[in-house]
């Protein structure tokens, strides 16, 4: 045989041994599901269900317009129930022509009466499911999951579109929303015994507010925190979003009655200490930012900005203790990290109390101090 006839042959042959894609299936056959909403199912007599699981499917050519026969519809939303979330997805198949594709899932929300009995297990699919993404937005409804996917906004078509756009705008535009909100995020929390502060929604006729947050105590829903109060969460932990505002009340008689700050940079650290056998915990803030409206008649002198600042710590500190004290006598949930900055700085105490840690919280010692610092006035014509 030719040499090099013999070197060429198993390039020739290994074309024959290739399957090709012999299991694809073409875009415009595809069911895209956008959004989950997971609720607690209603009792029903003499069957076994115990989640109500509603899909929110897009068809991409009807999405597209590509279609024009008007008994497609573009976006439709499919409900399950069964004792499983895996049973509710395969008993999809029952109600949906097509296969479902998960790849492209952008939001799963919970409602309310499954959170406050645990969603770790309601998730355990999607956390191993291949066809999903650590970075899932996952929101906690005020109400039942499944009416969050039902309104239909005015400026997206996709309402679990929609969902998932207010939680990556809210996260980076202002600091009303928690900065946990994916399932990864939730996941790696609640499986280091840390708690989570989850996004909160509220559905309206033809929209939804979603301001605010869930308190999930490892993975069960104990209440709820404002929007205000989220604020002043992420000041305390230091993740504050760049362009969000601090808003103070200028002392009396002045006009007018209020002083605007645009927040550019927080820095926050933890120090623990062990005192009397107790935990006393040592909160540092640090803030910047400049004047968006100013409230100072147009003449602001150096005496008048430094007096804002004061104010504006003072206000600051006053919300940080109300929070942490509300934390530790309503909620008894230590939603702020200190238990682990406890176990990064204080090991050995940390070891020996980390299963008593819910009461040592609840009596702990927090000294706050709050220093912030207008950089910059503007211009005014």
């Amino acid at each position: 045989m030719n040499p090099l006839l013999f070197r060429l042959l198993p390039a020739l042959l290994l074309p024959l041994l290739l399957t090709g894609c012999w299991d694809r299936v073409e875009i415009q056959d595809r069911l895209f599901v956008m959004a989950v909403a997971i609720d607690k199912a209603k009792p029903d007599k003499g069957k076994r269900n115990y989640y109500e699981f509603t899909a929110q499917f897009t068809e991409a050519r009807a999405l597209s317009g590509k279609v024009s026969n008007p008994h497609i519809s573009p976006v439709w939303n499919a409900t399950t129930r069964g004792p499983s979330v895996f049973e509710c997805i395969r008993l999809m198949a029952t109600r949906v022509a097509r296969q479902p594709y998960y790849e492209h899932l952008q939001v799963i929300i919970i409602g309310e009466d499954l959170a406050r009995e645990g969603i770790d297990h309601a998730l355990d699919l999607f956390y191993r499911d291949h066809e999903s993404r650590r970075k899932i937005k996952l929101v906690i409804a005020k109400d039942t999951a499944k009416r969050a996917l039902q309104l239909k906004p005015k400026l997206m078509p996709v309402s679990g579109q929609y969902i998932a756009k207010l939680t990556e705008e809210g996260e980076s535009k202002t600091a009303r929303l928690p900065n946990t909100t994916s399932i990864g995020q939730f996941s790696s929390n609640y499986h280091s015994g840390s708690n989570s502060i989850l996004p909160s929604i509220t559905t309206h006729t033809n929209e939804v507010k979603m301001a605010g947050g869930a308190i999930v105590k490892g993975e069960k829903l104990v209440g709820w925190l404002t929007d205000q109060d989220v604020k002043t969460l992420r000041w305390i932990n230091g993740s504050f979003s760049a362009g969000d505002e601090v808003i103070m009340k200028n002392p009396a008689g002045e006009t007018p009655g209020y002083t605007t700050m645009e927040v550019k940079a927080v820095r926050s650290t933890v120090h623990p200490e062990i005192r009397d056998g107790k935990p006393v915990f040592s909160v540092f803030i640090r803030g910047e930012g400049n004047l968006a409206e100013d409230g100072l008649m147009h003449k602001p002198t150096g005496e008048k900005i430094k007096a804002r600042e004061q104010l504006m710590n003072k206000s600051l500190k006053a919300k940080t203790e109300a929070l942490i004290r509300k934390m530790q006598t309503q909620y008894r949930t230590d939603i702020f990290g200190f238990g682990e900055e406890l176990r990064r700085h204080r090991y050995a105490y940390w070891k020996a109390h980390k299963k008593d840690w819910d009461r040592l919280f609840q009596n702990a010692e927090v000294r706050v101090e709050v220093q912030t610092y207008i950089r910059r006035i503007g211009q005014f014509k």
